[in-house]
């Protein structure tokens, strides 16, 4: 388990090579250790691969399935895609936002969008802390995320 910066230094070095095309799977690495990417974590990724602060964090801000910031203990995302919009995954994710946003200090869901889940043919589709589910409308989508809290 990492615990520190030191510790990071000695996975990084033991399982990425110091070179630029190491960036992403070091990322994904570290966002697999802490569910996502921890300021001083990226700061040791940049340092380990000699890549600048700033590119590191811009790739870090431009894949959506890495996130910089702690998320809930429920990860809800809400596939945008033209096949789930136009079955409906704007009612969804309104009616997600209302079901799951009523408090900001709420830390125990988080709600975001994709812009594609490749799930096309069971549109709409939502994912739930990793799995996918389709065919939903805004009520049942609401209603799954509710039954996923008691898991």
């Amino acid at each position: 388990m990492i615990t520190d910066q030191n510790t990071l230094r000695r996975e990084l070095r033991a399982k990425f090579p110091r070179n630029h095309g190491q960036l992403l799977p070091a990322l994904h690495f570290l966002q697999r250790e802490f569910g996502y990417l921890p300021d001083w974590g990226m700061e040791v990724v940049g340092w380990h691969l000699g890549i600048p602060a700033s590119e590191v964090y811009g790739a870090a801000t431009s894949y959506t399935e890495l996130r910089i910031e702690d998320p809930g203990d429920t990860v809800v995302r809400v596939c945008t895609a033209l096949s789930c919009l136009v079955q409906g995954s704007a009612d969804i994710l309104s009616a997600l936002e209302e079901e799951l946003a009523p408090d900001p200090t709420d830390s125990r869901f988080t709600l975001e969008e994709t812009a594609c889940g490749f799930l096309c043919g069971t549109a709409p589709a939502i994912e739930i802390n990793g799995r996918w589910y389709g065919r939903l409308d805004a009520q049942s989508a609401v209603e799954l995320v509710r039954n996923s809290t008691h898991d």
